[in-house]
């Protein structure tokens, strides 16, 4: 099993989302998914930093910056996401160890 942990760190709380699948690709795909959701349904003020570790290993962290207006800039974070995303699933870069 391989192991997938998303960590969302807002500016009053902590918490945090597992899951685990057969393989290293199943595992990156639900990590993604987990995150995208989280940055989609973070609360309008909040500025949430998220932690993404796969098989136990810091992958990445996305910080939610602002917008020029002031607002958290969502887009922006979906859009790093998106270029993990791109990475690690769409390019074959996230092999399955068995």
């Amino acid at each position: 099993m391989i192991s997938w942990t998303l960590t969302i760190a807002a500016e009053d709380d902590t918490t945090a989302q597992t899951g685990a699948a057969l393989d290293l690709r199943t595992a990156a795909t639900e990590l993604i998914d987990a995150t995208r959701a989280s940055i989609i349904e973070s609360a309008a003020a909040h500025r949430p930093v998220y932690t993404l570790t796969l098989d136990g290993d810091w992958l990445t962290s996305i910080a939610t910056g602002e917008t020029p207006t002031g607002a958290p800039d969502r887009d922006l974070a979906l859009d790093r996401l998106a270029d993990i995303e791109n990475e690690l699933v769409g390019r074959d870069r996230v092999t399955d160890p068995n």
